[in-house]
């Protein structure tokens, strides 16, 4: 058996590298897994798909007593979860049409289907490679997306479908997407297996995750997920509220005292990673006319009955199956997420989806890259 040192620090043929492991890895390779369990947290909180609430408590199945919750809700901004969102007719049928497609081995035990363009954010660089479009089998979920209030003006650039089995010990380690070239809502639509979501706050460096970036951007939903901007769209009329004028200065704020922090997987292009100097600066994004005056996403602190501050709890959202998960805001940049092993029970797959940043829309830097993927992306075959 490998040694631990020598496995972590290579590729290896389950698909893991560097130090993330599955079950196969760690029992093949002797691997060791770093402890990521969160379940057992006593700051954990679950939040209930039902009444949009979050209740102190650990045990993944509490937002189903709903309306009988126990203790004090918290408010928790940026998560929109719908049940039921496909049919049970339709999450066969994706199974069974996703099962005749070839699955990638992807890293932490998980397989991957990916149709996207190939981005690289430590360099700050995309192509659209081979990507030309999605399966034709998934186009009613797009279509329902434009039905679905909190997805207004949503643009599909990436699909990726995703499967995570106990067997291999499955999961994928707390990271915020890219902010670079994935937009401010992700979404996932969970079509077999109930699990997961766990977040946990981030306090690390801005430059990590191109979180940087974030202040740039305006803001595309509120924290009661109504859309207040609308992306402009590369051949239609849609444009935002606020534009802003060509002479005019950007400003930027910040949230006082939180200087750590800015205001969610998919394929492994969205893991963490250290980004380091970039091609591109922040001040070199702002220049675009099309961006309006920002503002920062607000933090939000939990505090106990006892008037205790127990800021920044473990926070657990469900996600059954069939159902549809946007985090969005706060949520989606000031919060980590991840899947938990432990909460792989049986076989997940689930379905992905990204849009663009501003900068890769109309009147953005990167309009002419964009406007080619976003017209690849329009394809189903």
């Amino acid at each position: 058996m490998a040694s631990s040192g020598a496995s972590i620090g290579h590729p290896r043929p389950c698909g893991c590298k560097g130090f993330r492991t599955c079950l196969v890895c760690e029992v093949e390779f002797g691997a060791v897994k770093p402890g990521t369990s969160l379940t057992e947290d006593s700051r954990s909180y679950v939040y209930c798909a039902l009444c949009g609430k979050a209740w102190k408590g650990n045990n993944s199945d509490m937002w189903k007593e709903h309306p009988n919750h126990q203790g004090e809700p918290y408010d928790f901004p940026g998560v929109y979860i719908e049940l039921d969102y496909i049919a049970a007719e339709e999450q066969l049928e994706l199974i069974r049409n996703m099962d005749q497609l070839p699955w990638d081995p992807s890293q932490s035990g998980r397989r991957k289907q990916n149709y996207g363009p190939k981005c690289n954010f430590k360099k700050r660089k995309m192509k659209p490679g081979d990507f030309n479009g999605f399966p034709k089998f998934s186009e009613f979920i797009q279509e329902r997306f434009r039905k679905t209030n909190i997805l207004d003006g949503f643009m599909t650039v990436e699909q990726c479908s995703l499967e995570y089995t106990s067997e291999r010990g499955a999961s994928i380690d707390p990271h915020i997407d890219d902010c670079w070239v994935w937009g401010e809502r992700v979404v996932t639509v969970n079509v077999i297996g109930d699990s997961m979501l766990t977040l946990s706050r981030y306090m690390g460096n801005h430059d990590r995750y191109n979180l940087a970036d974030v202040v740039t951007y305006p803001r595309i939903l509120s924290d009661d997920g109504l859309v207040v901007w609308r992306p402009l769209h590369a051949d239609s009329s849609i444009s935002c509220e606020t534009p802003r004028k060509k002479d005019e200065e950007i400003k930027f704020e910040r949230t006082e005292g939180n200087d750590n922090t800015v205001d969610e997987g998919c394929s492994d292009n969205m893991l963490p990673s250290d980004n380091g100097n970039s091609e591109e600066s922040v001040e070199d994004i702002s220049q675009d006319d099309s961006k309006n005056v920002c503002r920062s996403f607000t933090s939000y602190n939990f505090i106990g009955n006892d008037g205790a501050n127990v800021s920044y709890p473990i926070v657990r959202v469900p996600m059954p199956a069939r159902s549809l998960l946007v985090i969005y805001g706060a949520a989606r940049y000031e919060w980590e997420h991840s899947v938990l092993r432990e909460d792989i029970t049986g076989r997940r797959v689930c379905l992905a989806y990204r849009e663009f940043t501003p900068p890769f829309l109309k009147q953005g830097v990167k309009e002419k890259l964009g406007s080619e993927v976003l017209e690849k992306a329009a394809n189903f075959w």
